[in-house]
């Protein structure tokens, strides 16, 4: 958020461009660190959560919390801050480092990317020691889900469209439907900083990249742009087939059938209904492990978008959305997967809410939708050709002061039915949650504790693609959740420093799973534990500034199968470091960062270990009169780390950007 202002204390935050005054509740939150996180995962705490009660405060009037905010300051970078929603990471995006979501957000303490290759490859995000689909990726509060439930790549949305990412962790706002682990709001701005935006890149393995916005109205944005990679990063193959002359497989070949383009377009009116049309048309070559050339087999997206809002202004606000989401999987050859296939699959998704926000910051929420999915096969039978998901959801939160002490709870409930193959479903879940939070000096002291649910998605259970395979007899799976940290900050902002140990409690987890041959599908797992350590600091010197966080993880399948029994979760990493250290010379900005990620298994049993991910970047970023440019020089150990089992990720890379006009650097906004 270039230019917003944050009280690094309570957290409340006045974003730019938004009237003076505006800001979010300090509340009850736990905060994170400013800045780059470490994460590092070890056994640490022992957690076994139980969900409390909630007590009366739900229907109890309570103060306004006005007179907890400190005054605010400006401060750069990677924003944590206290809300109502527990846990919140804000980033700001700059177009000379904002290539891609998965490379935003894998620096981010708390939060793990997993990408199966280059640049517009296949990508989620996990939070504290969540897969990827327990958590929830929204487009300016709207699921941007496939229609059954938390399930996106972050491939699909270009950053250069967005003014800032929010990460919720842990507890989220009754309005951002979160999912079991968290949500993350992609947040477009309210009015561009120039009439009219340009950014190009190019970089190695066939990058390149271009997107153009324009202010047409006041109230009126249009933005477009297009991407393009071919991927054929060269890399060692442990699957490649035997070779006499290569006996230990170490010869380096590129990458085949890796290609990906992606074209987009987003038209925004704000004023005086807020209306969004987003359309995203999404190619992908798909590559074997044994990385044959010849190969043919291909992924096509196709996803529409439509979302009316009324202004935020007043204590009503209003919102309805559609969203249609087409895919094609063509392996005509059977290169992938088990047999030869050409499905089809569409996933329409209709939804509305209502939200009332009272006088004194308390809220009710109340939100219906429904789902459809279909699918066929131009050459033979899909194991579900049709399925659909009715829901309804109310929820209400309030606030409450007690002396020094500033309390909350939340409540929701929801309804759901699930239909497919004649058979109905149906679903009842409860989503209570508390937090409590405290000034101490310059810190701040915050805990939470709750309880959710989350439904299969269409693909877990009826999905039918390459390796993957569905699974129907999936069951929700239902979370008890806890944080508890502290977050310390210099009145003029030049340092902050946080901590939190936070756990799950996870009965019928679902996790994806892989075994020797690559062949995955989803499981529940009886009983599941996840509890770590996350930490972050940042601290600014006269041109230098540094950021260092971490999180120690500890995941276990406590479930009664003898094989898997005290076995970490597939999928998740056990320690996670990011640094990062930049120096002002002049107009220039100078950078290293540091990237680290171990411990992580590709399957139930623990018997396929992923390599360790060290990754070392540099660069170097300025501006020309009016042109902003940016040189990378990425992965320098030219290292290719699987995140997931047999897609190797590229090596060393050059990634030339340049941005019109050029915008100040964070740091170079002056202090209010």
């Amino acid at each position: 958020m270039r230019g917003g202002r944050v009280d690094t204390l309570s957290g409340a935050v006045v974003a730019e461009g938004e009237p003076d005054g505006w800001q979010l509740p300090c509340g009850h939150g736990l905060s994170i660190a400013n800045g780059l996180s470490v994460r590092l995962t070890r056994p640490y705490l022992t957690t076994h959560l139980q969900c409390l009660p909630l007590v009366a405060a739900l229907c109890c009037p309570v103060a306004g919390h006005a007179e907890t905010a400190l005054p605010p300051l400006v401060v750069d970078g990677q924003q944590a801050a206290l809300d109502e929603s527990g846990v919140q990471i804000r980033v700001a995006i700059d177009p000379l480092q904002a290539t891609d979501l998965p490379s935003l957000l894998s620096s981010l303490p708390g939060v793990q990317v997993r990408r199966s290759g280059g640049l517009g490859a296949y990508s989620e995000a996990s939070l504290r020691g969540s897969n990827g689909r327990q958590v929830r990726l929204l487009l300016d509060g709207q699921p941007l889900d496939n229609g059954g439930g938390e399930a996106s790549s972050l491939a699909l949305i270009s950053p250069l469209l967005l003014q800032d990412v929010v990460v919720h962790k842990g507890r989220v706002p009754i309005d951002l439907a979160g999912g079991l682990a968290g949500s993350i709001n992609l947040r477009t701005p309210e009015v561009l900083h120039a009439p009219l935006l340009g950014t190009a890149s190019i970089g190695s393995y066939g990058e390149r990249q271009a997107h153009a916005a324009a202010q047409l109205a006041p109230h009126l944005q249009l933005a477009a742009g297009g991407r393009q990679a071919d991927n054929d990063f060269r890399y060692r193959n442990a699957f490649t087939p035997f070779d006499p002359s290569d006996p230990d497989r170490r010869r380096r070949a590129p990458r085949q059938n890796a290609d990906t383009a992606q074209r987009y377009a987003l038209l925004q009116l704000r004023a005086p209904l807020r209306v969004s049309a987003q359309v995203v048309d999404d190619a992908q070559s798909l590559p074997t492990r044994l990385n044959l050339p010849g190969q043919t087999a291909h992924l096509d997206t196709r996803a529409y978008g439509l979302s009316l809002a009324t202004a935020d202004a007043g204590p009503w606000q209003h919102r309805l959305g559609t969203r249609v989401f087409d895919e094609r999987y063509r392996d005509r050859d059977s290169q992938i997967g088990l047999g030869a296939q050409d499905p089809r699959s569409r996933s329409v998704r209709i939804d509305g809410q209502t939200r009332y926000r009272f006088s004194d910051g308390s809220a009710a929420v109340l939100d219906a939708g429904h789902a459809r999915y279909r699918a066929e096969d131009q050459i033979g039978d899909v194991p579900t050709a049709e399925a659909e998901r009715l829901h309804l959801r109310g929820a209400a939160e309030t606030f409450h002061d007690l002396g020094a002490w500033r309390a909350n709870a939340s409540l929701g409930l929801q309804w759901s039915e699930d239909r497919a193959d004649g058979q109905r479903d149906e679903d009842w879940q409860w989503a209570p949650a508390m937090g409590l939070s405290r000034r101490v000096g310059r810190c701040i002291a915050a805990g939470n504790l709750g309880a959710r649910e989350r439904l299969p998605t269409f693909f877990e259970r009826y999905g039918d693609r390459g390796l993957f395979r569905g699974n129907p007899a999936l069951r929700a799976e239902r979370a008890h959740y806890a944080d508890l940290g502290t977050r310390c900050a210099a009145d003029d902002g030049r340092w902050s420093m946080d901590a939190a140990v936070f756990g799950q409690d996870l009965r019928d987890a679902i996790s994806p799973t892989f075994n020797a041959q690559g062949i995955g599908r989803s499981i529940n797992t009886e009983r599941a534990e996840i509890y770590g350590f996350e930490w972050g600091t940042h601290a600014r010197l006269g041109p230098w500034h540094a950021q260092f966080s971490g999180t120690l993880q500890h995941t276990e399948d406590r479930g009664d199968i003898r094989a898997t029994r005290g076995k970490q979760l597939p999928g998740r990493y056990a320690e996670q470091v990011n640094a990062r250290l930049e120096y002002a010379l002049g107009g220039l900005r100078l950078h290293y960062a540091f990237g680290y990620e171990h411990g992580q298994y590709y399957d139930s049993p623990n018997l396929l270990e992923a390599a360790p991910l060290r990754r070392h970047d540099l660069g170097v970023r300025g501006h020309w009169q009016r042109l902003g440019w940016a040189v990378e020089a990425l992965n320098l150990r030219n290292d290719n780390p699987e995140q997931f089992n047999g897609f190797p990720t590229p090596g060393r890379q050059l990634r030339l950007t340049l941005s019109y006009p050029a915008a100040p650097f964070n740091h170079d906004v002056p202090k209010e």
